[in-house]
């Protein structure tokens, strides 16, 4: 298919919960895209987890299987000066079954994996400073043009101002690979797309008693790579390079230890390089009001549940549509038994999309996962997932469904090994969405850590 036949796709990643303690879902892009790209290079197979300590509504009643810790095993890490270094490698194995995401061209192939990682976190009574840089190498037997070079370098930064007032600044800089599964990008691409992302974040919160307030600011650059169709043709990507300002305001009550309500605005702005496709900028002003809850129960369940609103304006309003409607983020653990964790995530959010006449979508996704202790240093994890991104504009959808199995071996606190198995099915309802595909993944890979 000729690359004139496909708009690629893209949305802003998720937004996701960074307020401590639990003050929702989200506090900016900039705080999200460090996240991100983190765990884009350290994350399972093919399915992100539902929920994770990151996420940060945790209130301290619970501790979830994976994130229970086992003094045994824990890295101690290495002291320089004030600092902790943590460093880490993890070379890997893996098969898949349809390298170029794409059932018409459908190619296995099997690939080496090299994660470095390390991480430096000072040790100071009052404030910190945590410097993390990591890379996600893969070379592949056969079909080198799926080689990928990603890498991330990030700061993360707290200032205790005072003991009512903290203040958090973030910067960080990746190079990201995208995938079909997870967001809106065509298949039959002979080589991967690729961006550069720069971002910074700050973050102030004021605590008070039973209230919170939490500002945060944030702004993301993403810099497109060009792109290669499978019948030899390339395309540049400069009309999705964009710049992205964010801001959001939450207040949160805590009306008792377990529980806290919550209302939060946000509003963002994107602003495009070039036209699209001959078409006016994409440029966009986006609003949403969102209310909640948080809530932690000892020894039964966690989460945080909130409902909003949503609304993008566009610039160029006679040629892409101004959309609205309710939306949806919630996502919890239930502690099934002491050695059980099961974690959902349901949402709906509007995001912005790179196809032309079409200015946003709505991502719609159920998340399951079940972690199990079943060793005292060995952890198992099933999950699947169901997602439905929706055009209205011009009335088509890709439906995703994603399955996986993993097992992770802590064997000393320095070796580490795992395995997993995932299953992938991409399938676009309509034209300008690219092939349907499906992938079967399989990997086994060592760590070691200090």
């Amino acid at each position: 298919m000729s690359p004139a036949a496909l708009s690629p796709l893209s949305g802003p990643a998720p937004r996701a919960v960074r307020l401590r303690y639990a003050s929702a879902l989200g506090v900016g892009s900039g705080l999200l895209m460090c996240a991100t790209a983190a765990s884009a290079q350290t994350s399972s197979l093919l399915l992100p987890p539902a929920t994770s300590s990151n996420d940060a509504y945790d209130r301290g009643h619970n501790v979830s299987v994976a994130e229970r810790p086992h003094p045994e095993y824990d890295a101690l890490g290495i002291r320089v000066g004030s600092f902790i270094l943590n460093p880490q490698l993890s070379t890997s194995l893996s098969y898949s079954s349809n390298v170029f995401n794409d059932n018409r061209n459908k190619k296995s192939d099997v690939f080496v994996g090299f994660e470095p990682y390390i991480a430096a976190t000072s040790d100071w009574s009052v404030h910190q400073v945590r410097l993390v840089a990591a890379g996600d190498l893969r070379r592949y037997a056969s079909q080198s043009l799926r080689n990928q070079d990603a890498w991330y370098v990030q700061q993360n930064g707290r200032i205790d101002v005072s003991s009512n007032i903290t203040a958090r600044i973030d910067t960080g800089v990746s190079k990201v690979y995208e995938s079909p599964f997870s967001s809106d990008v065509v298949a039959n691409l002979t080589v991967p797309s690729r961006y550069l992302n720069t971002n910074a974040a700050a973050q102030l919160t004021y605590d008070s008693g039973q209230s919170r307030v939490v500002g945060t600011i944030s702004r993301n650059r993403f810099d497109f790579s060009d792109i290669r169709f499978g019948d030899g043709s390339r395309r540049s990507q400069r009309y999705r390079d964009r710049s992205a300002l964010g801001g959001t305001l939450t207040y949160e009550l805590g009306f008792t230890p377990s529980l806290s309500f919550y209302a939060r605005g946000e509003i963002d702005r994107n602003d495009y390089d070039t036209l699209s496709f001959g078409q006016p900028n994409r440029d966009s002003t986006g609003y949403r009001a969102i209310v909640g809850s948080n809530f932690d129960i000892a020894g039964v369940a966690r989460g945080t549940v909130g409902i909003g609103y949503s609304y993008r304006d566009f610039d160029a309003q006679g040629v892409y549509r101004n959309t609205k409607g309710f939306s949806v983020e919630a996502r919890g653990d239930w502690f099934a038994s002491e050695l059980t964790t099961v974690g959902v995530l349901l949402q709906r959010r509007l995001v912005d999309v790179d196809l032309a006449n079409v200015g946003s979508s709505w991502d719609n996704r159920v998340r399951v996962t079940v972690d199990h202790e079943l060793l005292y240093n060995m952890i198992v994890t099933i999950g699947a997932e169901i997602a439905k991104r929706e055009y209205p504009e011009r009335s088509v959808s890709t439906d995703v469904y994603r399955v996986e199995a993993s097992g992770r071996y802590q064997v000393t606190r320095w070796l580490g090994l795992s395995a997993d198995v995932g299953y992938g099915s991409n399938q676009p309802n309509g034209t300008g969405l690219g092939n349907p595909f499906n992938e079967l993944r399989g990997r086994v890979s060592i760590r070691i850590r200090r």
